[in-house]
């Protein structure tokens, strides 16, 4: 530290009052403590949230093609009226 940081730091702390002084003492001992990284987690997004969604993986067939999901989607649209309905 240089010495006119010093001398500014010194200046500063014997302007204050009696209540601000554990305060400062109490910062002061903050930045002096090692404060420990967290460590890296190892589990991925999806296991940290349980793991993947059931309903993703009774699904059956190659949903990457759009044809397909749209016919299972129509499907399930289907069956949801028709259970509404009856």
């Amino acid at each position: 530290m240089s010495p006119n940081n010093q001398s500014q730091l010194i200046e500063v702390i014997n302007q204050l009052d009696d209540q601000q002084i554990p305060l400062v003492l109490q910062f002061i001992s903050s930045l002096q403590k090692n404060i420990p990284t967290a460590p890296a987690s190892t589990k991925t997004v999806l296991e940290r949230m349980g793991g993947y969604p059931k309903h993703f993986l009774e699904g059956s067939g190659d949903l990457s093609e759009r044809s397909v999901r749209k016919k299972i989607i129509a499907e399930k649209i289907r069956a949801k009226h028709q259970a509404r309905h009856e």
